[in-house]
Parts: C-alpha cells; sequence; structure tokens
C-alpha cells in the first residue's frame, strides 16, 4: 500500500471515530485510535504500526469495571452470583462482536493482505478483540467517564433487558449437575498449544473420574475449557445422570 493512500485511509478511520463518539479526537491520541485498529497481520506487512493486543488488555478491564458500575446501579437486588453470570455474558466474545458489528468496526480494521482476503473483518474473535481496544483508547484519551458512558449506550437495550438473559455459563452448569448428581467437580487440563495467522490456540479437556467428557479450543485458557464444557454438557454419560436426577 502506497504511502499517499495509506495516509488517506488513516484520515477516514480517524474522522469515522469523530462521527461515532461525536467528539473530535485530539491530534496526540490519533496514534492510540490507529493502534486500536490496527491487527498483528498488519503490522507485519507495514513499518511503525503498533498492534491492538496491549490495548485490549485495558479495554478488557475498563469493560468489566463499567457493565460493573451500570448492573450494581440498575439492579440493586440481584445476588453477586447473578450480577456475575449477567456480566460474564455481557463481556463475552459474542456479546462484544456483535457490538463491533453494530458500529460497522469490521469495516476500519486494519489487516495484512493474508488476513483481510481470509475475511478478518467478520470474524467474531477480530471483532471483540478489536472492540476491547477501541474501548480502552476512548478510556486513555477522554477518561473513565467518556468510556462510561460510550459502553451505556453501546450495551442500553441490553441492560435493559438483562434479566432476561441465561448467562450462566457452560462450566458453571456443569459443575452444577456434577455436584448436584454425584457430588464431585469436573477437572479441566491444557492439553496442547498451537499458533495459527499469529494467534495463540489452547486445547483442553474436562473430565470426571478420569473419564474425558469433552475436549474444545480457545485463544485463552479460560475460552478453551468453556468450549470443552459446552461438548461435554452434550456427552451421553452427563444426560443420564441429568434426566436420572429429574
Amino acid at each position: 500500500m502506497s504511502k499517499n493512500l495509506l495516509d488517506k485511509e488513516i484520515k477516514e478511520r480517524v474522522q469515522a471515530f469523530e462521527t461515532l463518539l461525536k467528539k473530535k479526537i485530539p491530534r496526540k491520541c490519533r496514534d492510540t485510535f490507529i493502534t486500536a485498529i490496527t491487527h498483528s497481520s498488519f503490522v507485519g506487512e507495514n513499518k511503525g504500526f503498533t498492534s491492538n493486543e496491549r490495548l485490549e488488555f485495558i479495554g478488557d478491564s475498563v469493560l468489566s469495571l463499567t457493565i460493573t458500575y451500570h448492573l450494581l446501579d440498575r439492579y440493586k437486588d440481584l445476588s453477586e452470583g447473578e450480577l456475575s453470570r449477567k456480566r460474564a455474558y455481557l463481556v463475552s466474545e459474542k456479546s462484544l462482536s456483535k457490538k463491533a458489528e453494530k458500529i460497522q468496526l469490521g469495516e476500519l480494521l486494519l489487516f495484512g493482505k493474508g488476513e483481510n482476503k481470509s475475511g478478518g473483518k467478520y470474524k467474531s474473535a477480530i471483532l471483540a478483540d478489536a472492540f476491547e481496544a477501541v474501548t480502552a483508547a476512548i478510556f486513555l484519551c477522554f477518561g473513565f467517564k467518556e468510556a462510561h458512558r460510550f459502553i451505556g449506550e453501546i450495551f442500553k437495550e441490553d441492560l435493559e433487558n438483562v434479566l432476561s438473559i441465561e448467562a450462566v455459563d457452560a462450566k458453571t452448569k456443569l459443575q452444577e449437575i456434577l455436584q448436584k448428581t454425584i457430588h464431585k467437580v469436573p477437572e479441566y487440563r491444557i492439553v496442547d498449544e498451537e499458533k495459527i495467522d499469529d494467534t495463540k490456540f489452547f486445547k483442553a479437556e474436562v473430565k470426571i473420574d478420569g473419564k474425558i467428557l469433552g475436549s474444545g479450543k480457545g485463544r485463552t485458557k479460560k475460552e478453551a475449557e468453556e468450549e470443552a464444557a459446552k461438548v461435554a454438557l452434550n456427552d451421553e454419560y452427563i444426560r443420564k445422570i441429568e434426566e436420572s436426577n429429574q
């Protein structure tokens, strides 16, 4: 990509953020917002850019704290466990990727040629990560108050209907079934790691009494364990003990 074309695309992306936020982005903050939409594949092909991976880390914390504030303010009668489950759903990959789609974030992302051809802008994990990174950019540039406002606006409908959300994750459900029926807890183990297109994936297994109930992959150990638990919930052994307890 030529320098002139790249400069033009970056300028257009900054303008798109200004439209989204209804705020002028200070010149000193522009690099932060560009970093927020820079995928690691783009960095490998273009000098002078930084991937959004570190911003994802910040954004994850900002999102979790902000969603917690909103839930505590709106739902004063929910227990700690219920609040945790609702928050886990709202900040999940599935939820965040939908929010990224809502603001058409995929169209703003900077990809390398390979990732661009493989449809990176449609991938759930990439969109969720980018949404976290953009949240971090808003926080770093404009402060927590603006990040709080932005997240509250984007999640408005979800927060209003949070009581109807079935937010029990697979790991929690599996543990509840096993504790209630055979009074045991599942064991999780990371059995493999691999790297695909610069992204690390973990493989996890879940066992009970040495029997493998399911396995799954994820970008984090937690995600891999969650996927393994989902598979386990459909295992014949789990279905039988669940049915026998009904």
